[in-house]
């Protein structure tokens, strides 16, 4: 009989496409052969019997214990670790995977293998597999697919078992990362239909900040095994519209269920310059009834002007402004999402919202423009910002910033041209990119001091103090690296608040003006006498400019007592 057995189980697998095919079920009887192995295999009895009372629909009580020999004939007869493996690579992935699909699916299977660890005992690649099921999914979202990227980046990091240092899986390619964002943040107005579903692109951008996190958070361990997996680069990070994706999912709370607040963490921690609280105040009122009526008032001629009617406006000042503000108010009809393809022109051109003559409404809308496209594409906008905001005389320097130059030397926002400081709609773009990158830096140099954990442990060998030494010193040099650049930042702030030699001038002028023209007649006002009113740029300025150190001074009180000290 056992032979019997056998001989109709092995035949089972055999045919199970035929089954499939006739019954017309998805949920396949390979699948249910296959984790029934498994659970064999990692010993789970209980699971089995669960598995078939669930599939039976009835309620039977089976010992435990009467299930060893048949343990033994599955385990070594038909499914033996090796065929399980093998076979669970060739399952094929389930389409459009959601919530919806109940029942045991392949995901569970690879899920079971990749927590026992099987594909790296037998040197199976699962990373395919992993990929094209992410890149099969769509909402409402399946509840095994964040354990399962959790247990899959575990088994990229740490190896199976210490005397096997190699046995690890395969991670995700930058390239195939990219593939799933292609068509995202593309400039052109007529958009490639998009291929992946919202649901992919947000597990795939929660499968690259939480292996990125784990990544820095056993450096230690993998240090001291000798291992060193390599972490996706700046410049992938860059091509990915974090801010947009975040948003998407805002709006789908209810079908993603636990993935929007793992995506916040994660972003909290290694993204604090994309979580500023005032950016997510100025998200809701673009999302609330503003956008109804703006979509009311959005006519045809509004939609129809391209990037390239927006350069030709601009290349009319100081001049012709009307045409300019026409364009621009325009814009102010359209989304967030639709914006971007005008964010290159627009920031392209803030330089010569400098000059003297250009009308301050112009200005205003800018900005009011620019903190529309702040809300999806801040990372990139900033980085165009403040290249387009270098002085003009600065022929010196062809090649642009980076990301990174900005995250390494934030104080590179306020060696702008010097005319910003006297616009406070320019200048209130510049504060607010100043405290992101700040922000920025700060992770950036905890990351940086995660990723160069090693360095803490090999001078400890020959270090006399004992081991605990070594770290506290680069911890407190990296206090004292953001303590200076947070203090020279308040130190620059605070000199652009005082009024130059030609302000001071002015005010003095205006003051004797009106000494001298006495009580008699009240002369009417002389344009130098702005200065001194409270309506003068300087004084805008001023305000905006100790708004943002007041914030800074109550995330930090010790800038206050170091710039003091200063």
């Amino acid at each position: 009989q056992e032979q019997l057995m056998v001989m109709w189980l092995s035949w089972m697998i055999k045919e199970e496409a035929y089954f499939e095919s006739i019954s017309g079920v998805s949920a396949s009887f390979g699948e249910m052969l296959l984790l029934v192995a498994m659970y064999f295999h990692s010993n789970q009895l209980s699971a089995i019997i669960d598995l078939v009372c669930s599939t039976l629909g009835m309620k039977i009580v089976i010992k435990p214990s009467s299930l060893s020999r048949m343990k033994t004939i599955f385990t070594q007869e038909i499914f033996t670790e090796q065929v399980v493996t093998a076979h669970a690579v060739r399952v094929p992935v389930t389409g459009n995977l959601s919530a919806n699909i109940t029942g045991f699916l392949p995901i569970h299977c690879i899920y079971q293998l990749l927590k026992s660890r099987s594909f790296t005992k037998h040197k199976v690649s699962i990373k395919d597999w992993i990929y094209r099921q992410l890149c099969e999914t769509t909402t409402p979202l399946h509840p095994q697919l964040l354990p399962l990227i959790d247990v899959y980046i575990n088994s990229i990091l740490t190896p199976a078992s210490k005397s096997n240092p190699e046995a690890t899986n395969q991670p995700v390619t930058e390239q195939e990362i990219l593939n799933v964002f292609q068509g995202l943040s593309g400039g052109e107005s007529a958009r490639p239909p998009q291929r992946y579903s919202i649901t992919t692109q947000l597990l795939v951008l929660y499968y690259v900040l939480s292996y990125e996190e784990a990544l820095l958070a056993s450096t230690k361990i993998l240090a001291a095994m000798q291992k060193k997996p390599k972490s996706y680069s700046s410049a992938l990070m860059d091509q990915i519209p974090i801010k947009y994706l975040i948003r998407q999912a805002q709006g789908l709370q209810q079908e993603l269920g636990g993935l929007h607040s793992a995506l916040l963490r994660l972003l909290a921690t290694n993204y604090p310059h994309l979580c500023i609280v005032e950016d997510w105040i100025c998200e809701e009122q673009i999302t609330g009834t503003d956008a109804l009526l703006r979509r009311m008032l959005l006519t045809n001629i509004a939609k129809n002007h391209s990037p390239k009617q927006l350069q030709e406006a601009f290349s009319m000042l100081p001049g012709n402004h009307t045409q300019l503000m026409q364009i621009l108010e325009h814009l102010t009809l359209l989304s967030a999402g639709e914006l971007i393809p005008y964010a290159e022109v627009l920031t392209s051109n803030m330089n010569c919202l400098l000059d003297t003559g250009v009308p301050r409404r112009i200005l205003q809308t800018v900005n009011k423009l620019w903190m529309v496209l702040n809300t999806v594409m801040p990372r990139r906008l900033w980085v165009m910002t403040v290249n387009a905001l270098q002085p003009s005389g600065k022929i010196v320097r062809q090649q642009k910033y980076t990301q990174n130059d900005l995250m390494i030397d934030p104080l590179i926002v306020l060696r702008c041209d010097q005319r910003v400081h006297r616009s406070p709609p320019l200048m209130d773009i510049t504060l607010h990119m100043l405290n992101g990158y700040l922000l920025a830096s700060k992770a950036y140099l905890n990351a940086h001091l995660k990723e160069t954990a090693e360095q803490d442990i090999r001078p400890s060998q020959n270090n006399v103090m004992g081991p605990e030494a070594p770290e506290v010193t680069r911890e407190e040099l990296k206090n004292a690296l953001l303590a200076a650049q947070d203090s020279a930042a308040v130190q620059i702030l605070l000199e652009i608040c005082l009024p130059t030699e030609e302000e001071k001038a002015q005010s003095s002028n205006t003051h004797s003006l009106l000494k001298s023209n006495g009580s008699e007649s009240p002369k009417s006002p002389e344009p130098e006498e702005e200065a001194d009113s409270l309506l003068c740029n300087l004084r805008e300025v001023q305000c905006l400019i100790c708004c943002l150190l007041h914030q800074m001074y109550i995330a930090d009180p010790n800038i206050v007592k170091l710039v003091h000290f200063q």
